[in-house]
């Protein structure tokens, strides 16, 4: 259950896109991407106004604050992953190559996040931290799960596994791929872990049908 404060943030920032400031919209998309590379902790407004080459006073023109200048980001970022799912979505593709449209998508999205943005949502921004969960616990679950309906009914998956369930697995345990505590990243990739964890999943679901599928695409060499 959310906090009433988090779900009341959470209405107003899902306001239609379209009336918000265009500006704006542009301004937390480049602040996103300064988060993401270098974490948000140690990166104060007078860091971002520099990194943007913007005056503090334009930053905030759209926030109070840090903390919600990270919220904003996060949302932001969730909202422009939910569209790109959505278009590949909308392809209607074979479900094994659904997963290999969105993985590619998902790779590009991760190969610039530093190791610490995990920790530094999850230990300083318990809101916007609360609000990526939300995201995974909802739109990425009915995501997975309507592929993996699509894919039993299809013959691409096996028929003896609950969807709802595997779905529910994944989605929630998604976030640990980022966990620099798990995976040092002087040991690990977050690229090479989010492969192994989906041709994991992935390897488990298909039917005998479809594995050739599978191993010609290869999902490790994306």
């Amino acid at each position: 259950m959310f906090p009433l404060k988090l779900v009341i943030l959470f209405l107003f920032l899902m306001k239609d896109l379209a009336l918000v400031d265009k500006k704006e919209i542009a301004l937390i998309e480049r602040v996103s991407a300064v988060f993401l590379e270098k974490g948000m902790k140690r990166v104060t407004m007078d860091d971002v106004a520099k990194e943007l080459s913007v005056s503090k006073k334009t930053l905030y023109k759209y926030v109070k604050n840090r903390k919600e200048l990270v919220m904003k980001s996060t949302f932001f970022h969730v909202q422009r992953d939910q569209l790109k799912v959505k278009e590949i979505q909308g392809k209607n593709l074979n479900p094994i190559i659904e997963n290999h449209e969105l993985a590619k998508f998902v790779i590009e999205t991760i190969s610039n996040v530093s190791p610490c943005v995990h920790y530094d949502l999850e230990n300083y921004f318990p809101e916007s931290w609360e609000l990526l969960n939300g995201y995974f616990r909802g739109f990425v679950f009915e995501s997975l799960h309507t592929n993996l309906l699509r894919g039993q009914k299809e013959g691409v998956y096996r028929s003896d596994f609950n969807a709802e369930i595997i779905a529910k697995v994944f989605a929630n345990k998604i976030d640990m791929i980022f966990d620099a505590e798990l995976f040092p990243t002087e040991i690990f990739n977050f690229k090479d872990v989010y492969l192994e964890y989906l041709h994991y999943h992935l390897r488990a679901i298909v039917s005998e049908e479809s594995l050739s599928m599978l191993k010609k695409l290869d999902f490790k060499k994306l």
